[in-house]
């Protein structure tokens, strides 16, 4: 984050970095899960059946993923129009950001898949395995057309994910929030229309798109309220916090127990409730998660991007032709391979998410007269 945060603000922005690590490693470790664990019977112990049950949040953690995107976004563009607004700006320090990590993690996935699916005709990726979570045929989707697709972020929209890598739908699906929302912003508080509203048309094409905005707006509108509660001096009870989080788990718990129409939306939105007890209470710099602050801050990103090829990689040479039962030996496997591609998300960071500022400040520099304002991440 280039933006200093509120001296009463730190402390929770050090609990939300914290949050991205960990809910990156709720993806994937729900994607893991279905990569080398066979489908649930009904049976097991205790322990398994948590298991199962535990690996079933991947969704949910992107939609939450969502609200945090949509807090930071709308801090960014309300920053930068008041200081006066520039859509070429505001691109090029989007765009770096994600394409800085999207354009290698996109080469990385296809050399993984290229060899997976051509040269070693792994199982997994043929389909054979029959994992859930690979929902991409490979025959269609490890495609030049495909690839240029993902990098214009028409994926789940015109083009299938590049790939394996399903979980590419929502940096889409980011993109486009991102010309969204300040589209809306700059329309409602100029009260004339923004020449960037006809990107909403593209809602037209996929309702999904439309509705995922909903969640991510939540983010944006926590952060109105945290504003209006900050001007007005407004602080939260201690207790409030431990409220709103078991309020959330609980929805969250919820939505895990079946398909419901409205569970995204109430998930983000009880999540959002959640986070403005964090902002305007007194929450503590808990050492203990100085780790998960430092990762998510760093290297949540590139986890994201680059988990689903190098774990379906890894999994197709372990499995071979048949997912594992849920035993110690699976539980193993499952262990090692998500603490590599865990280190491996923090050394792709390192080479891609740690540049983004020199690529920013080089791209300003290229489209001489660009008015720059602080980005928000």
């Amino acid at each position: 984050m280039a933006a200093a945060p509120e001296p009463d603000a730190a402390p929770a922005w050090y609990q939300m970095d914290a949050m991205r690590a960990v809910l990156a490693l709720v993806v994937a470790f729900g994607h893991l899960w279905g990569l080398l664990i066979e489908d649930y019977r009904g049976d097991g112990s205790l322990l398994v059946r948590a298991a199962y049950f535990a690996a079933g949040f991947a969704h949910s953690a992107v939609i939450l993923f969502f609200v945090l995107s949509g807090y930071w976004i709308a801090r960014s563009v309300t920053a930068r129009a008041a200081r006066g607004w520039s859509w070429r700006g505001y691109l090029i320090d989007r765009l770096a950001r994600l394409c800085i990590v999207l354009v290698p993690a996109l080469a990385l996935g296809g050399v993984l898949d290229w060899i997976g699916y051509y040269g070693l005709a792994l199982p997994t990726h043929h389909d054979l395995t029959h994992a859930w979570v690979l929902t991409q045929d490979l025959s269609r989707s490890l495609t030049w057309t495909a690839l240029a697709g993902n990098l214009l972020f028409l994926q789940h929209l015109l083009v299938p994910p590049f790939g394996s890598n399903g979980p590419l739908w929502s940096l889409a699906f980011e993109f486009w929030y991102y010309l969204w929302f300040p589209a809306l912003w700059l329309s409602l508080t100029r009260r004339r229309l923004s020449l960037a509203l006809p990107v909403l048309l593209i809602a037209l094409a996929n309702p999904e798109l439309a509705f995922g905005f909903l969640s991510w707006l939540c983010g944006a509108l926590l952060y109105f309220a945290e504003q209006r509660a900050r001007d007005a001096g407004s602080r939260v009870p201690r207790w409030a916090a431990p409220l709103a989080g078991l309020l959330c788990l609980a929805a969250l718990v919820w939505g895990r127990t079946g398909n419901f129409s409205a569970e995204d939306p109430l998930e983000a939105a009880c999540f959002a409730l959640f986070l403005f007890t964090l902002l305007r209470g007194a929450p503590r710099r808990w050492r203990l998660l100085r780790p998960f602050a430092a990762y998510g801050a760093r290297a949540s990103f590139s986890l994201y991007a680059i988990h689903f090829p190098v774990m379906a990689f890894l999994a197709g040479l372990a499995v071979g032709g048949q997912r594992f039962a849920p035993d110690a030996r699976a539980l193993t496997v499952a262990i090692a391979i998500l603490l590599a591609v865990a280190g491996a998300g923090w050394a792709f960071a390192a080479l891609t998410e740690a540049r983004t500022g020199a690529l920013r400040r080089s791209l300003h520099d290229r489209f001489a007269g660009v008015r720059v304002a602080p980005a928000a991440d």
